[in-house]
Formats: structure tokens, sequence, C-alpha cells
């Protein structure tokens, strides 16, 4: 698998990776998701019970989400996508703790430092 995210992102905000901060719709979750976009590691989602959430380069994980295209991921991240109908238009894959991935996006739709990037859909 590829490591480097830049070239699957290329039409989006450059930083989106790097963005953190406060999300208030996952206050009380713990825990980590691994980030695809197909083959290529993005890193993984850290979500800590204050509601920080931050994109580390990779390692261990709960759960992993593998999506289709980047906009996909950062639709997802930024709540501009749902979790569920991502998952049954098969725009998604889950591995692992499904749950917790879910509450997680779901979380995000409350606001995130994603929220913006892509357009809803």
């Amino acid at each position: 698998m590829q490591k480097n995210p830049s070239s699957a992102t290329d039409n989006l905000a450059q930083d989106w990776p790097s963005r953190c901060g406060q999300a208030i719709g996952v206050e009380g979750l713990s825990g980590r998701i691994r980030l695809n976009v197909s083959d290529t590691i993005i890193g993984c989602l850290k979500v800590t019970p204050d509601g920080s959430v931050e994109i580390l380069p990779d390692g261990e994980a709960e759960a992993s989400l593998i999506a289709d295209t980047p906009q996909t991921l950062v639709g997802l991240l930024g709540g501009e996508k749902h979790p569920v109908v991502a998952r049954l238009q098969g725009r998604i894959l889950l591995d692992g703790d499904v749950g917790f991935v879910i509450r997680t996006f779901l979380g995000l739709q409350a606001g995130s430092p994603w929220s913006g990037l892509v357009s809803r859909s």
C-alpha cells in the first residue's frame, strides 16, 4: 500500500490531513480508526473522550475505514456525508468495531475541523 496521501487528494485543501480540533458530537468516544482511500493509507483518526480529533500518520486502531475517493473520506470527516448511506452505497468498507466508526462519523456531523471542504451530497 502507498503511504503518500497527496496524490489521492490533489483536488482538496492541502492541509486537510493536518487539521485537528474539537468535535462536540464525539465527546465521550475514545479510539482510533485507520483511514484509507482505496489502497492509499491516509492515517489514523484519533478520537479522545473530550471531543478532540486528529489524524495521526498511522498506528494501531480498533477499526478501519476504506473510502472509494478522497472526497468521500473528507465528506465523512466533515459531516457532509452520512456514514450509513455511504456504506449502503458501497462508497466505504468498514472493518473492526463498526459501531464505533458509525458513532464517530455521525458525531462529526455536529461539527468538525474538516467541515466545508466538500459540498454536501
